[in-house]
């Protein structure tokens, strides 16, 4: 065989492996992709059922649907309408009841295990609305609410 045959068999070798490689590198990158977006939306649909299970628990006065969805280290953090800064600790036994606005989320960012919803809250008893911040935090593999802030007359 000649040095002009063998480099051409070479050359048809290299890239016969060259093109597999690639294909085999596209491959696993497209399942780490599918991989990721699964878990995106597991960890989206979990936030999703803490915030359902904090607005019955707000509505009802459910204390089993606070402790599903609030932590029991959580706050509750905000601007009064005096103008001034106050913050309590998330009452998980308490049975009070909200029933006085209806909820509507926004949005919901997820980084890894800490997650920010935004939420807009019509009062039924004033004109504007509040603006509500939940932070969640995933502990121990459950998606939990660590911190609520809001204030009196936010805009957007």
């Amino acid at each position: 065989m000649t040095i002009r045959k063998t480099l051409k068999y070479l050359m048809l070798f290299l890239s016969f492996f060259a093109a597999t490689y690639a294909l085999s590198a596209q491959e696993t990158t497209e399942r780490l992709e599918q991989i990721k977006l699964e878990a995106d939306f597991s960890d989206r649909k979990a936030i999703l059922n803490t915030i359902e299970n904090f607005y019955i628990g707000d509505h009802t006065g459910s204390i089993k649907h606070k402790k599903l969805s609030m932590h029991e280290n959580g706050a509750y953090r905000y601007v009064n309408r005096d103008g001034e800064y106050k913050e309590s600790v998330f009452q998980l036994d308490s049975d009070n009841a909200d029933p006085n606005y209806k909820e509507e989320l926004l949005s919901i960012e997820i980084y890894d295990k800490v997650a920010l919803a935004r939420l807009r809250l019509h009062q039924f008893k004033m004109e504007k609305p509040e603006y509500k911040l939940m932070t969640l935090h995933k502990v121990k593999g459950e998606w939990k609410i660590t911190s609520i802030s809001w204030g009196f007359g936010i805009t957007q």
